[in-house]
């Protein structure tokens, strides 16, 4: 509340300053309040003019105790509270000096060395306080001649100590104040930085390293705050019966092609896709709605408007419109596009369900060839929980005793017999009853349940390999979590060792879709099967990538054509593919075996393109380990003379 003093920096001044504030103001009610209080005793003692010019300085000076005591409620600016300490003093003094010219008492020079004391105790600068001192001791002296020596004497010393005493006791109490505003300053910076630092992590915290989007974290906190502030706008809709309302959108974005890129151009081309990608989803959405990235290619959207269904699908096109333009990287050009699933949220209900559900929809974009926009329906909820049933139901399945495995059995057509058996599970549950497998499988995979199943298949399909009377070798599935995953292939190779399973009459089928997911870490656990004598198929041949190259570095010794192929076998097209995947087989050295054979059409175009081997319900239906032995036992070539000539069997 002064101006800086020298050696102290402007923001400890005002820190000094702002600790003596209390006291100041302290000292200005003092004051007030004793003027007013000896305020009428000045009728007992003056008379006249006297009793008006005393009473006049008593009621100005306690006037201004009163101003300053309310006018230091708040920070004031430094040299007008110290020109308002020096006129009270000045005032204060003059009070004891009309009383001393009224009536001259000896005894009342005392109150110039209270005064001093007092003036040093309060006082806002050495200036201030100099000044304010230097007033009492000139008055004391105008009244010395009237003193007597021994008087002069007494109160010289007193006055002369406690001049002394007061400028010792402003000089060092401001300066231990400054070493408390120095220190108080000081934690406030210490505390001011760890704010900081504190502010950063919390930021970091809530940001992805790559894009500088938010991440996964803030996305469930921005979630929450969207919620909560719609219920409270919802709220204020019902009091004030707004006509329109905003509608909580969920959108869900997960890039088509990306691995693609990562695979083709590495991954610090990827990386830098990715932020193109963000900066797009920002300039889309700019200050309308948050993007987030939730990891890898995801990203969430949460929009706030009043948007309906198809206003928001329009929204979502645009978006991916953006998305699907060519991107320059690092010189390269790079193209991918996007799927979304779009959410409208109910903030009564538990936001992770309606995640979910705003999930489901993505993959329904996905799987209806992506690049699209798909809004979860009341078609998707009864889809989604039904999906939910089974997946509760697989949960907690005993699947031991539930899962049942069927047998196909695969025929060789140049030694005209069966060479192989499919193992096909079966699942019904006691809870929803019995399960198409492709259903059931496809909600283990994406429920991370799937390796429970295949163990147990593989597990039933090792006794059966053990127990039949007429021995065929056994085909068994393993899905794309289970190529990619070290421990479930140890476990095989544990559970081999345990049945003591020859490796020659397993062999393994994997989709060409399966192994996309990791090449490499696939390629690597297929060798390890293949090395030790297990055989390894790839399945649903030509409905993947049909890649050569990676073909050539795979263990594969047989290829199985997927039945769609058959599907118009009236298409001179189709014997061409056919011949064409057939082709591709034998010049990787390996056997080619087509699926789906239902009838005799069907066999016939089998052997014109050439393929070693089929399987489908001509030849059998899937059917139990017991009736797969008497079908061995039973099954020769002399009895289907006509079967293997092309001719319908009777």
């Amino acid at each position: 509340m002064s101006a800086t003093p020298i050696g102290m920096n402007a923001k400890t001044a005002a820190a000094v300053q702002e600790i003596y504030r209390p006291i100041i103001r302290g000292y200005f009610a003092v004051f007030a309040a004793y003027y007013l209080i000896i305020f009428p005793t000045n009728f007992g003692y003056y008379h006249g003019a006297d009793l008006l010019v005393v009473t006049a300085c008593a009621l100005i000076t306690s006037a201004l105790g009163i101003i300053g005591y309310f006018y230091l409620r708040n920070p004031a600016p430094p040299n007008l509270v110290e020109r308002m300490l020096v006129v009270l003093n000045f005032l204060v003094v003059s009070n004891v000096v009309i009383a001393l010219n009224l009536v001259f008492e000896p005894t009342k020079l005392s109150y110039f060395v209270i005064m001093v004391m007092l003036f040093a105790l309060a006082s806002v600068s050495m200036r201030q306080s100099t000044l304010s001192i230097a007033f009492a001791t000139l008055a004391f002296i105008t009244y010395v001649p009237k003193l007597s020596s021994e008087d002069t004497v007494t109160y010289g010393f007193l006055v002369f100590g406690a001049v002394m005493a007061s400028l010792s006791i402003t000089f060092y109490l401001r300066k231990a104040i400054s070493f408390i505003a120095k220190a108080k300053i000081d934690a406030e910076g210490r505390l001011e930085e760890a704010r900081i630092v504190g502010d950063n992590m919390r930021q970091k915290s809530l940001s992805d390293s790559l894009t500088g989007l938010p991440n996964r974290r803030a996305f469930f906190e921005a979630l929450r705050k969207a919620t909560g502030q719609m219920k409270t706008e919802r709220e204020q809709a019902t009091l004030a019966a707004l006509p329109e309302q905003s509608n909580l959108w969920l959108v869900l974005v997960d890039l088509d092609g990306f691995k693609a890129v990562n695979d083709v151009h590495g991954h610090l081309v990827g990386d830098l896709l990715l932020k193109e990608v963000a900066d797009r989803l920002n300039n889309h959405c700019k200050d309308s709605a948050h993007v987030s990235r939730m990891g890898g290619d995801e990203f969430n959207i949460i929009l706030v408007s009043p948007c309906e269904e198809d206003q928001i699908k329009d929204w979502c096109d645009r978006l991916l419109e953006s998305l699907a333009k060519p991107y320059v990287v690092e010189g390269r050009h790079v193209r991918v596009s996007g799927s979304m699933g779009c959410r409208m949220m109910d903030i009564s209900e538990a936001a992770r369900p309606q995640i979910n559900e705003a999930d489901y929809a993505l993959m329904a974009a996905k799987q209806q060839g992506k690049n699209r926009c798909v809004v979860f329906n009341e078609a998707h909820a009864k889809v989604a929980a039904e999906r939910h049933m089974v997946e509760q139901a697989l949960r907690f399945a005993d699947l031991e005793n539930e899962l049942e495995l069927l047998f196909q059995p695969q025929i060789d057509l140049r030694e005209q017999k069966v060479v192989r058996a499919e193992a096909l599970a079966r699942w019904t549950s006691p809870m929803v009853g019995s399960i198409e497998p492709t259903r059931f499988i496809q909600v283990a995979e994406e429920a991370g349940l799937i390796t429970e199943i295949t163990l147990t298949v593989v597990s039933k399909a090792f006794r059966v390999a053990k127990g039949l009377s007429n021995s065929v070798p056994l085909a068994i599935n393993l899905s794309s979590h289970d190529v990619i995953t070290d421990p479930i292939i140890d476990h095989i190779i544990a559970l081999a060792k345990q049945f003591e399973i020859d490796p020659k009459v397993i062999e393994f089928e994997v989709t060409e879709t399966a192994m996309m997911a990791d090449l490499e870490k696939a390629t690597d656990n297929l060798n390890r099967l293949a090395k030790l004598g297990f055989s390894i198929a790839l399945d649903d041949f030509g409905t993947g990538y049909s890649n050569f190259s990676y073909l050539r570095r795979l263990p594969i010794r047989k290829l199985k054509v997927d039945r769609s192929f058959l599907e118009n076998a009236g298409d001179p097209m189709t014997e061409k593919v056919l011949f064409s995947l057939a082709g591709m087989a034998r010049t990787l050295g390996v056997e080619c075996l087509l699926e789906g054979i239902e009838s005799e059409v069907d066999l016939l175009m089998a052997k014109r393109v050439g393929v070693d081997a089929v399987q489908g319900f001509l030849f059998g239906r899937p059917m139990t380990a017991e009736a797969l032995d008497t079908f061995l036992a039973n099954y020769s070539s002399d009895d289907q003379p006509e079967r293997w000539s092309g001719q319908a069997v009777a």
